[in-house]
């Protein structure tokens, strides 16, 4: 029988947990918990995963702050603050690390905020109720505070 069809010839099959963990983070940052929801599956024991995930640690490949600010950074250009962290919140990291990056992120929150409102409705202010509410609920399921997003559609030419 062939390595291949023992399963050894296709993608990921037969590697170490540790090189798997690597290729991981070679693609993208990832959280230690995501990152061990991943790895989970593929390691023997709990041992094996908890010593693979010290050893990624100590080698510097995988950070929780890398994976925080990189995430926050991507985010930033499309989304508001609050959904930013939530979405961070899911991944189990330091709350004081979390509310950190929030208040970082509540400095330029008018600023993201108007850049994405100007690119879904090309600077145009509302001209009927119907469309306030329109724009006030995409800004506002972004993430955007209400405070935040009242100033920029009740008056738009306002810098």
């Amino acid at each position: 029988m062939s390595d291949f069809s023992q399963g050894q010839g296709r993608r990921g099959q037969g590697r170490s947990l540790l090189a798997r963990g690597i290729s991981y983070l070679s693609r993208r940052e990832h959280s230690e918990y995501e990152l061990r929801k991943k790895l989970a599956p593929h390691a023997e024991s709990p041992e094996e995963l908890d010593e693979v995930m010290r050893r990624l640690k100590k080698e510097n490949w995988q950070s929780d702050s890398r994976f925080l600010q990189a995430t926050a950074n991507v985010a930033a250009h499309k989304w508001g603050a609050m959904r930013i962290a939530a979405k961070l919140r899911q991944h189990h990291l330091s709350e004081s690390d979390v509310n950190a990056t929030l208040q970082n992120l509540q400095l330029s929150e008018y600023e993201r905020a108007k850049a994405v409102w100007e690119k879904k409705f090309k600077g145009v202010a509302y001209t009927s109720p119907q469309e306030y509410a329109k724009q006030m609920r995409f800004l506002l399921s972004r993430g955007f505070s209400s405070d935040v997003v009242r100033k920029i559609i009740r008056d738009p030419s306002d810098d």
